[in-house]
């Protein structure tokens, strides 16, 4: 990922850009594995406007556009400033985009709903397993996976948490709910 610094009004000495390299680390840790595409880049844009400082850092995650502009006395509290806003709106596309991502690879959750082709059929004397179904894991948090469950109608739900890593079952009993968590 590559920093390109632009300044008007004013020489940006090495030192500032030193410094704004130094406070965008923190931005390229919240891109992650975003910011490893050879295509992200930041772009910094100084302008010196009277005794004020603007600077705008913009880059372009997944089709969007992510841009903040802070105005400042000084240059390094706008660099402050600037990088502060900046990585929340980073970390803050990073989250909707991850929460897309895991929603819809593997479909909506009618698709996580839908019946899909059984992997093999048990044929048994006393056939105890009627039909064999495959679902995806979903990734969902506890309000999420009870609400899934409720619109699918099932009285139970399998589901990863996205808050502990761990996979969960959710039920339903006599109106109240419940909660397994299994330990590997």
């Amino acid at each position: 990922m590559e920093v390109r610094t632009f300044a008007r009004g004013f020489e940006l000495s090495d030192a500032i850009e030193s410094y704004l390299n130094e406070r965008l680390d923190k931005v390229k840790r919240a891109l992650g594995y975003l910011g490893n595409k050879e295509s992200t880049n930041i772009e910094a844009r100084f302008d010196k406007d009277g005794p004020y400082y603007t600077l705008r850092l913009l880059t372009h995650i997944n089709g969007k556009d992510v841009v903040v502009q802070e105005k400042a006395n000084d240059i390094y509290g706008v660099i402050d400033n600037a990088c502060d806003s900046f990585d929340k709106a980073v970390r803050k596309e990073r989250e909707l985009y991850k929460s897309y991502h895991k929603s819809n690879v593997k479909g909506t959750i009618e698709a996580m709903a839908e019946e899909l082709a059984p992997r093999y059929e048990i044929e048994d004397e006393e056939d105890k397993i009627e039909n064999v179904r495959r679902i995806y894991l979903a990734h969902v948090s506890l309000e999420e996976a009870i609400a899934q469950m409720d619109v699918m109608g099932h009285q139970f739900f399998v589901f990863r948490n996205v808050d502990t890593g761990e996979i969960n079952l959710i039920y339903k009993r006599d109106g109240k709910y419940g909660l397994i968590e299994f330990e590997e």
